[in-house]
């Protein structure tokens, strides 16, 4: 199904033509990323992975943010410039004592702009080239109309394009898992030894990417699993066993170049040690299935993978099946409580895809029905919907959406693949009705998308433009800290003149925001805080999102908001002056502010620990946290019933519901201090917000 249309010309003079069009669209591609991110700051999570990148690359050690795979953090690290410092590494006890190493690093030993810019230019060079990787394959599996027509897509597309310049996983996932699917396609349907080492080298770019990689590939596996099956019948047992060798050594390959990306190296650092924030050991125990538990044992037993990755992977499963305790959730501007709703992926991507481009692929999807494909074309598509069904099947898995659309990229991915076959299909059959239909698609979905300023917070007209996407969303695919630089001249602009302080509650990292000299104030500054009832006058930045009612958190804007009024809108932000008035507030910040103590500074004090938390317990006992600490600490001073009263709070507390086997965890808790001789020697109790 080469629709290149190559009458009239030279086969070479035709591959180069459709060589240059997929070159062409890939730059395209990173244009319109760059037009449209170039007035982001860094997400939350970008200066973790460009700290923990250079330091793989200048000194060898994994044990830095083991929660990913290192691709991405090796690309960038080889990025920065010797001018970027790294410091002296403290002893790691917790990943906020890690995080707070890693944002110093950033924003007081470093320029942050500059590291930024640097960064962005590497993720561009490495997601440009994993978008003309797919390409090339796509030509050869289905033709250069289906290439192209895929890559136009994403080049359209506003979430891969805004995650085509981050530096974090989400993006590079899309763009490795999809490659490894055509390479599939390709290998199954010609059953040659190049296309097996294709395969296991896109499928080792995927797994080194991102933890999550795992189930798409699980579905690619069923798929050549089945197409090994069928040379049984096509060629007899010596035919299946060629086809098992050739998956054999893809399965190598793959293998080989994780192994490679931890330096073959079993352990994280190379002195044997592994020196993560937290051990392995105590990873794996928080995983709650058993059969997910003991195969992470067994892996870390036998040496079957890098102890980095198992760590890795023992965090992505803890969080993504096991959840956060997240109970609360915000789609179509409706409130769920407990699990999020079967519909929560379909609705998030049915908001964040433009809709001209949804049609374009509903339509890839119709006139595939009864297309003449060729057998590389059909099993790209097979492994294409195992792959997407299972890596939905997992997100729909986990009880929460928190991180939103970021987390569905390939599903994007997969969407953009059926867009391509519309324009290879209307090609094929020389339609000019389906032809024009295509174009005048495409043509929309620029209207639609070319003014939209910051990819990032792009909601389609479903769900009200990008504008009000806050109404009827609430994760990540809202925003993830990309404002400040606008906060910040608002700051420089009004809020240094007043002299007052300025608090907020938005995705800023503290450390961000004090080595810029903004006039910021936590609500509690120290654990001598005496302001319970919580009045605070001044400058409040919040998330559009705070101007909805969210009656079990009680939390009432017009009561919050009676003595404010807003200033400024920037985007997903607002910018309040005048007094808040809030308890519940303050017990959060002190909240924060007693963990820092616990994990940050390894306060020993447990008397004002339990003094602190008490209050914080008594305005907001369904702090998962707050009930595990406070009962570690009644723990510590020996003071049993305290405990038991700490950890019953949140269980008998009805504003939110607790998740079931985090309710569990408190009740098992509860009976290994009833049942002890002395409560001192009672293991304390992990919190369950700390990662």
């Amino acid at each position: 199904m080469d629709a290149g249309g190559t009458r009239g010309r030279s086969p070479q003079a035709h591959r180069w033509l459709s060589l240059s069009l997929l070159v062409l669209l890939a730059l395209l591609a990173v244009g319109r990323s760059a037009l449209g991110t170039r007035l982001d700051s860094f997400t939350v999570d970008e200066p973790w992975h460009i700290v923990a990148g250079t330091a793989y690359v200048r000194g060898g050690e994994r044990h830095l943010n083991p929660e990913h795979p290192p691709l991405v953090k090796l690309w960038v690290g080889e990025a920065m410039p010797d001018s970027f410092k790294l410091g002296k590494e403290p002893s790691l006890r917790e990943k906020e004592q890690e995080r707070q190493w890693v944002e110093d690093t950033m924003f007081f030993g470093n320029d942050p702009l500059q590291a930024q810019q640097r960064a962005r230019l590497a993720m561009w060079g490495l997601n440009g080239g994993l978008l003309l990787l797919l390409g090339l394959l796509l030509w050869r599996a289905a033709g250069i109309a289906w290439a192209a027509g895929t890559l136009a897509f994403i080049a359209l597309e506003p979430t891969l394009g805004a995650h085509l310049p981050v530096v974090m996983t989400d993006g590079p996932l899309a763009l490795t898992l999809l490659p490894a699917i055509v390479a599939a396609g390709l290998l199954a349907a010609r059953w040659q030894w190049r296309w097996a080492l294709v395969l296991g080298l896109t499928t080792g770019l995927a797994l080194s990417t991102k933890h999550s990689a795992l189930a798409g590939m699980v579905g690619v596996a069923g798929v050549l699993a089945l197409a090994v099956l069928l040379g049984l019948r096509q060629g007899g047992v010596r035919e299946s066993a060629r086809r098992t060798a050739q998956l054999l050594l893809a399965g190598m390959v793959a293998v080989l170049l994780l192994w490679a990306g931890y330096g073959f190296r079993f352990h994280a650092d190379a002195g044997g040690g592994d020196a993560f924030n937290r051990p392995l050991d105590g990873k794996i125990a928080d995983v709650s299935t058993p059969a997910l538990r003991e195969a992470l044992v067994i892996a870390d037993r036998h040496e079957l993978l890098p102890r980095a990755y198992l760590w890795g992977l023992a965090d992505t499963l803890r969080t993504g099946v096991d959840g956060r305790n997240i109970a609360l959730h915000l789609i179509w501007g409706k409130l769920y409580e407990g699990r999020n709703p079967w519909f929560t992926w379909p609705a998030i991507l049915a908001a964040k895809i433009p809709l001209a481009l949804s049609a374009v692929a509903l339509l890839g999807l119709a006139l595939l029905w009864r297309a003449g494909l060729p057998a590389s074309a059909r099993w790209m598509l097979a492994a294409l919907a195992a792959a997407s069904l299972l890596h939905l099947a997992a997100l729909m898995a986990s009880p929460a959406a928190w991180g939103g659309v970021r987390h569905a990229t390939p599903l994007i991915g997969a969407v953009a693949i059926l867009g391509g076959a519309a324009v290879a299909e209307a090609w094929r059959r020389r339609s000019r009705l389906l032809l024009a239909m295509v174009s005048a698609l495409f043509v929309a979905a620029f209207a639609m998308t070319i003014r939209e300023p910051r990819l990032w917070e792009y909601h389609n007209e479903l769900a009200g433009g990008s504008a009000n996407g806050w109404r009827y969303f609430r994760n990540e695919g809202l925003d993830l800290g990309q404002r400040f630089h606008e906060i910040r001249a608002f700051h420089d602009r009004e809020i240094v003149p007043s002299g007052l302080p300025m608090f907020s509650d938005y995705w800023m990292m503290e450390t961000q925001v004090r080595a810029a000299g903004l006039r910021y104030r936590r609500l509690v500054q120290d654990l001598q805080d005496d302001n319970v009832a919580g009045v605070y006058d001044g400058w409040f930045v919040y998330p559009d999102d705070a101007r909805l009612p969210v009656p079990q958190f009680e939390w009432d804007p017009r009561e919050v908001f009676k003595d404010m009024r807003l200033v400024a809108d920037l985007g997903h932000v607002g910018i309040w002056r005048g007094r808040l008035t809030r308890p519940k507030a303050r017990a959060g910040s002190m909240n924060g502010k007693v963990m820092d103590y616990i994990y940050k500074e390894n306060g020993q004090d447990w008397a004002l620990v339990a003094k602190r938390l008490e209050e914080v317990a008594s305005v907001s006992p369904a702090m998962l946290g707050t009930a595990a600490e406070l009962g570690n600490a009644h723990l510590r001073l020996g003071n049993r019933e305290a405990a038991i009263r700490a950890y019953r709070r949140p269980l008998e507390q009805d504003m939110m519901p607790v998740d079931a086997k985090l309710a569990q965890r408190f009740r098992e808790q509860i009976a290994r201090v009833e049942s002890a001789s002395d409560p001192k020697q009672v293991p304390l109790m992990r919190n369950p917000w700390m990662e």
